[in-house]
């Protein structure tokens, strides 16, 4: 594992010190809270599927992108939703895949359903070492592919009602080291929090306002919160702006056609020190939401 944690971190560009790896981040979460907390799994009312292609970065060589697929649904009397989460992010010649399956107890209170969910499942990080070129031979840096397995645990509270939804998740809370006891550089899991919310506003019948904010927490990193406002205009069309701190301005905008289908677009403008060297990220979203013919389908889906 020493051979694997020297090669990652050269890769990351971290010569010393302590690396906190963080997890996925997406700029259109809001319309999907699954992918920050296990809570929400079910809060659709049927199959709801929602595949995202992210690329981090564009322009500069090696940038990562993500891959995600997200399924969830309810069971039985509803009370009970069942989901599942795989996504995997390539930085460079390094692959990080992760997959979670997730369980939610859904009750009503306060107006709402005030829901409790839990996930598990493994982190696999691999390095394709064949695929670097290396000017400097170096017999402790191997020729083939490393990767190291890890578990994952992760919990979380979700209220929602009508106007109005919030939660509280760590969905890492298993602090997993990637590199070696014996060196002074170490890779590692930190636990992540996320705290969530949003409201609606209707303006008119043709115009709905969503603020929402989202708070991360990451041990050994700088509090990072996302604020966010989307308007929703004659129930079709989503146009919304978000400011990541310390980080960037995303432009989101999403078509709503009918009862099942939505697909999304943000574009990722960066405001720290890469501006000069990125042309920004771009995510695209797909959501399909399947419901049996006697279910009732909210139209329009704010959340």
């Amino acid at each position: 594992m020493k051979k694997l944690l020297y090669s990652f971190l050269f890769i990351l560009g971290v010569a010393q010190g302590v690396f906190a790896q963080q997890a996925t981040m997406y700029s259109q979460y809001m319309f999907n809270a699954m992918l920050l907390n296990p809570a929400y799994i079910g809060a659709q009312g049927g199959v709801n599927s929602t595949f995202i292609y992210r690329q981090h970065w564009s322009g500069v060589g090696g940038s990562p992108s993500t891959s995600t697929v997200a399924i969830d649904s309810p069971i039985g009397s509803k009370k009970i939703a069942v989901g599942g989460l795989f996504s995997q992010d390539k930085i460079g010649v390094s692959t990080i895949q992760n997959f979670d399956v997730m369980l939610a107890y859904r009750i009503a209170a306060f107006n709402g359903t005030l829901s409790f969910g839990l996930q598990g499942g493994f982190n696999n990080v691999s390095v394709n070492f064949a695929q670097l070129t290396s000017y400097v031979p170096d017999p402790s840096i191997p020729s083939q592919s490393e990767s190291k397995l890890t578990p994952e645990v992760g919990a979380g509270i979700f209220y929602n009602a009508e106007k109005i939804y919030a939660g509280i998740s760590a969905p890492k809370l298993v602090e997993n080291d990637l590199g070696d006891p014996n060196s002074t550089l170490v890779v590692e899991d930190k636990r992540h929090y996320y705290i969530i919310g949003g409201y609606i506003f209707h303006l008119s019948p043709n115009v709905v306002l969503k603020p929402n904010t989202l708070i991360k927490l990451t041990e050994g990193s700088p509090v990072q919160a996302d604020v966010n406002l989307n308007a929703f205009l004659y129930e079709i069309l989503w146009l919304g702006v978000s400011y990541r701190t310390q980080e960037s301005v995303a432009f989101l905008t999403e078509i709503q056609f009918g009862k099942m289908f939505r697909v999304g677009y943000s574009y990722d403008l960066v405001t720290n020190s890469a501006r000069g060297v990125t042309n920004g990220s771009h995510e695209f979203m797909l959501n399909f939401l399947f419901k049996s013919k006697k279910a009732k389908i909210h139209t329009p889906r704010y959340y």
